[in-house]
């Protein structure tokens, strides 16, 4: 059974390259951001920095941005 053998190596193939593809991106030292929306519908924003290991959540975008200056321009 060749063909079976042959889609097995490229099945396994393919299965390395996903996963280096995943963890390159857990390893990024990009900086995170993300929004979350509750139940009654109100937005918070998240962020995280792998760099300096700290998280941080806020109530508004402007309030998460001026977090990310300060956390940028103070190093």
């Amino acid at each position: 059974m060749k063909t079976f053998d042959g889609l097995s190596s490229v099945a396994s193939r393919l299965q390395k390259v996903w996963q280096s593809w995943v963890q390159a991106i857990v390893n990024s030292s990009e900086l995170r951001v993300w929004q979350t929306v509750d139940r009654q519908g109100h937005c918070n924003w998240h962020a995280y920095d792998p760099m300096t290991g700290r998280r941080a959540s806020f109530g508004s975008a402007l309030e998460m941005r001026s977090w990310i200056e300060q956390l940028y321009y103070s190093r």
